[in-house]
């Protein structure tokens, strides 16, 4: 009989590469992921680890059997989700993960109706990123996280995981207030290899913008790099440049930049919520599923 445990060592090495780096996240010492492993090597008959140096790949069964982990560990989740129903009552702690400042808030608003209503539930916060956010669901530094995908469909959910799309909406070109392009109704991405430009480069979305620039056949001139589309709009705003960020995305109350349609972008803001396959039944989660998708209902998004 296969032992969880091992199961989990193996995947935590699978996940980090390294057996050194598979224990930081389990709490064990190196030579103990290494002795899980051979155990686990021996009961299936096979090698399921090529070592080479520090660093270690699957073998074709490790891989295999990797998936197969998943799969156990989201039966699992499922089976104390359902004890956990059994207790009745929505309480304990429940991570959350949010873009801040990416907007729109869906899950500010959808977690102040839930802290409403459970008041023994008691939630934490923590800033993450698009590029970041599943890692940390996977590894379990968080329970729930709402981020964004960046394309022309969400695409699906990564293995051991579960995704909720609550909406998308469009990619719009901004400017400030006063500039060339202020009242047209429309603008190609190609019209704008002159202009001075406003980029998150290390963000999914600003690199959706270098790549539609250089599908234009241009490299834009950067006036500056920032964090986040937040910030790339506030830049915008006080006309430092133009950027590219969801139509949603807020913009703040005094601001005055203005949203151009860009015509044959076929890209979009998919907001999307995520979970660890298996505990979408436990009460604290479902009960911000719930919340969210009430709550995003309210927003403007695309049909």
């Amino acid at each position: 009989m296969l032992d969880v445990d091992k199961l989990v060592a193996l995947r935590a090495v699978a996940t980090h590469g390294s057996i050194a780096a598979a224990g930081r996240e389990l709490g064990y010492t190196r030579s103990a992921i290494s002795q899980q492993i051979t155990a686990l090597e021996r009961v299936a008959g096979t090698a399921l680890l090529v070592r080479s140096g520090n660093r270690v790949t699957l073998t074709p069964i490790g891989r295999r059997l990797t998936e197969h982990t998943e799969r156990i560990l989201a039966e699992l989740r499922a089976a104390e989700a359902v004890l956990r129903q059994e207790a009745g009552e929505v309480s304990g702690e429940l991570r959350v993960g949010v873009p801040f400042g990416e907007g729109p808030p869906v899950m500010s608003g959808a977690l102040t109706g839930v802290r409403a209503r459970y008041p023994l539930l008691e939630i934490t916060l923590a800033a993450t990123t698009d590029a970041e956010g599943a890692d940390e669901i996977r590894l379990g530094n968080l329970d729930v996280v709402i981020l964004s995908r960046f394309g022309a469909t969400p695409g699906p959910a990564e293995p051991g995981l579960r995704q909720w799309v609550l909406g998308h909406d469009a990619l719009r070109l901004c400017v400030p207030h006063g500039h060339r392009l202020a009242a047209a109704d429309s603008c190609s991405v190609a019209d704008l290899r002159d202009e001075p430009w406003v980029i998150s480069p290390r963000t999914p979305l600003g690199q959706l913008t270098l790549n539609m620039c250089a599908v234009a056949g241009f490299r834009p001139t950067i006036a500056a790099t920032v964090e986040d589309v937040a910030a790339a709009i506030g830049l915008v705003n006080v006309g430092w440049g133009v950027t590219i960020a969801p139509e949603l995305t807020p913009a703040g109350r005094d601001a005055t930049l203005r949203r151009i349609p860009l015509p044959g972008v076929w890209a979009f803001r998919h907001t999307v919520l995520l979970a660890r396959d298996g505990e979408q039944e436990s009460p604290a989660i479902a009960a911000v599923i719930a919340a969210v998708h009430e709550t995003s209902a309210k927003f403007d998004y695309l049909a």
